[in-house]
């Protein structure tokens, strides 16, 4: 019987042990290494169904790899879908480079499924826990539209603190080029969470702000910003917990952009469960003619109509 490969990337897997790995469909391979199809430009799973023959495959050891050289997910194996390793692993794993690009770009980036069903629904399962939460805002009593949301206590369930430390780490270098170019006069974030949540309670900002939302038929969220305080960190995360058309329909995650002198553009960003986004809080820079100009980002969420929705919002400076 044939060995299984194992959720790893050793250098010494051949190519015939690879292909082995797909002419048998081995979910065990799932994670070691992915397919890209040249005749049909996607890249796969080892397991998938799909049946290319050998000259039109070539191997990669990750997804980033693969999208890299212009291949995009397969439809049927989903391999965009798959959750292996730690939450740090999967972290690193996304295309920092590309979320660069991209938030630069038009303000907010994809950065793939760091969350697994389990990881959702364990959020999912905590959230009538009032231990878990320092407070509860219903969205009517303020105008902020339909709905309600929990913020977490300190320390928030590790698997929220892991998400909000290793999100930032790797933001801070995109935030710092941000302050360059908007000429922000205020020190550099510095390079870990930790020291951040210092610079935010010297600020007098010392309640934490990740959140979990949760939205019924009929609920919204009115476009807004989230700013706590004049400590603000310019890019925030959102991971959707609840599988749209499934748990939930409508409930899109929406931003709008208003340029200097011109009306707003909307946006909207499709989104997944356990599937995560970064967008900007409020001002990011836009390269024009004479340099660098603010563009101001608004987000909120489109009426549900119907089920229940729940997103997991990671916002990195802490609240007065």
């Amino acid at each position: 019987m044939p060995a299984k490969l194992k959720l790893v990337h050793p250098p010494q897997f051949d190519e015939d042990a690879r292909w082995a790995a797909v002419s048998r469909r081995d979910a065990s391979a799932d994670g070691a290494f992915w397919s890209c199809v040249r005749s049909t430009g996607v890249y796969c799973r080892p397991s998938c169904a799909g049946r290319p023959k050998r000259e039109n495959v070539f191997f990669v050891e990750t997804r980033a790899e693969a999208e890299t050289a212009g291949f995009r997910p397969c439809k049927r194996c989903r391999p965009d879908r798959f959750v292996a390793g730690s939450l740090s692993e999967r972290i690193d794993h996304v295309d920092w480079g590309k979320v660069k690009t991209l938030l630069d770009g038009q303000g907010w980036a994809p950065l793939g499924r760091l969350l697994s069903d389990d990881d959702c629904a364990a959020l999912i399962d905590g959230y009538d826990d009032d231990e878990r939460y320092r407070s509860t805002v219903m969205m009517r009593r303020h105008g902020f539209g339909e709905g309600e949301y929990r913020y977490f206590a300190d320390p928030a369930p590790p698997l929220v603190s892991m998400l909000r430390t290793g999100l930032y780490e790797k933001l801070a270098p995109i935030a710092n080029e941000w302050l360059a170019a908007l000429k922000e006069n205020r020190p550099a974030f510095p390079a870990t969470h930790e020291a951040y949540r210092r610079c935010c309670a010297m600020a007098g900002q010392n309640r934490p702000t990740p959140l979990i939302l949760k939205y019924g038929p009929g609920d919204y969220n009115r476009l807004h910003q989230d700013l706590y305080g004049g400590e603000i960190f310019p890019i925030q995360a959102a991971v959707l917990l609840s599988e749209p058309e499934r748990d939930f329909s409508g409930g899109e995650f929406v931003m709008t952009e208003q340029t200097p002198r011109r009306q707003s553009r909307a946006i909207v960003a499709p989104m997944e469960k356990g599937f995560a986004i970064a967008f900007a809080v409020n001002d990011r820079p836009m390269t024009g003619a004479r340099g660098a100009y603010r563009v101001k980002m608004r987000h909120g969420v489109s009426e549900i109509r119907d089920g229940k929705r729940y997103c997991l919002g990671v916002i990195f400076h802490d609240a007065a």
